[in-house]
């Protein structure tokens, strides 16, 4: 396929933070048949998701933007924000003969929908998050020519009206393999220690509280633990009095080398739509014990490939987590086979990018 008849696809983001829809994201527009399909990734603000770009080997478009739609509440504002920003988007895709517009990020995405049907470019509204109760959400949402949900949780969140359009498709996850260990924690080192691993950005829904809660009576029974906090703490959710055997790291660019070296995850998060953590822990051979909440239930089959605890049941989670971490590595052997065997099949990379890769040649019709 020339470069004329390739379909043209731009992916905008804020572009001052960075998650899973990124990473997701990244992992797809690496993985498209480049032959068939010219990306352009954009962003309106730079910050470190246009570094961790760089670092990935992708370009990013800058086009600064200040003010979103959907940012704040309100007919008015968000009616001027779809003015303000009506000339540069269309602008954009116009000069740039973009075909389809592909949506993951809510801010961005909102901003971008009215200039995409003006210019008659596709929308792939890509839901990553249950659906929220909004009218301004929903009404703009109706726009799109196709939507991807990532769990059944997210699809059963949908309004009716979209349902008829969106399709199930899992999010692509990978992890980098390095065999140094880069991480210079004396801690994790130390084979002695059981190394428990909360790996999240610390926000209310990831319930880091549930993790702090369960470290005192875990290393009561378990001297020689340690829990490990790896994620930012913008907001300062976290207490300055933590326990002895709570560690917090903060931000780290190395979660794999994190998962690599300790003994158990915990993922104590509610509601979401996809844990792309409980995957890379798979990948990773760490056992991972979840709440059941969200899709967590559509990743881990409990007592199978991971472990599943009632939500908010403390002394189940404390309970399942001496259990592990007292078992031997012959035990857990066939659990952790099994979930990375599960993990690189349903969450492949290549299977994603052709899922997608389909969507966009149908509405295309190339």
């Amino acid at each position: 396929m020339n470069e004329k008849n390739k379909v043209r696809v731009c992916f905008p983001f804020v572009g001052d933070s960075i998650g899973g829809s990124h990473l997701s994201s990244i992992e797809l527009i690496k993985a498209l048949d480049k032959s068939k399909f010219d990306i352009k990734l954009l962003v309106h603000k730079k910050g470190v998701l246009s570094k961790h770009l760089v670092s990935e080997g992708i370009k990013p478009i800058f086009l600064e933007i200040k003010n979103f739609v959907g940012q704040k509440k309100g007919i008015i504002i968000n009616f001027l924000n779809i003015l303000i920003n009506i000339f540069r988007l269309t602008s954009f895709i116009n000069k740039n003969n973009i075909d389809i517009v592909h949506l993951n990020d809510a801010s961005a995405g909102l901003t971008w929908v009215i200039p995409s049907k003006l210019s008659k470019a596709k929308i792939v509204w890509h839901q990553r998050v249950v659906f929220p109760n909004w009218m301004l959400y929903k009404t703009l949402s109706f726009f799109s020519e196709k939507i991807v949900c990532i769990s059944d949780f997210v699809y059963k969140s949908l309004p009716n009206f979209n349902k008829k359009k969106s399709e199930k498709i899992f999010n692509p996850v990978s992890i980098n393999k390095t065999k140094k260990n880069i991480l210079q924690n004396k801690d994790l080192k130390n084979k002695k220690i059981k190394k428990i691993l909360f790996l999240a950005n610390i926000i209310e829904t990831k319930r880091v509280d549930l993790f702090i809660k369960i470290a005192h009576p875990i290393s009561k029974i378990l001297p020689n633990s340690k829990f490990f906090i790896v994620g930012s703490d913008k907001k300062k959710i976290l207490s300055s009095n933590l326990s002895k055997s709570i560690i917090y790291v903060g931000y780290s660019k190395y979660k794999e080398q994190w998962l690599k070296n300790c003994d158990l995850l915990i993922v104590t998060s509610e509601n979401e739509g996809f844990n792309r953590t409980i995957v890379e822990g798979m990948l990773s051979k760490i056992p991972v014990i979840a709440v059941d909440s969200g899709a967590h239930k559509e990743i881990i089959k409990d007592k199978f490939n991971g472990w599943l605890v009632e939500k908010n049941n403390l002394n189940e989670l404390i309970n399942v987590s001496i259990k592990i971490l007292g078992l031997k590595k012959n035990n857990l052997k066939k659990t952790i086979e099994r979930a990375e065997k599960y993990a690189k099949e349903k969450f492949n990379v290549q299977k994603h990018a052709s899922y997608i890769s389909k969507i966009y040649l149908n509405l295309t019709k190339l």
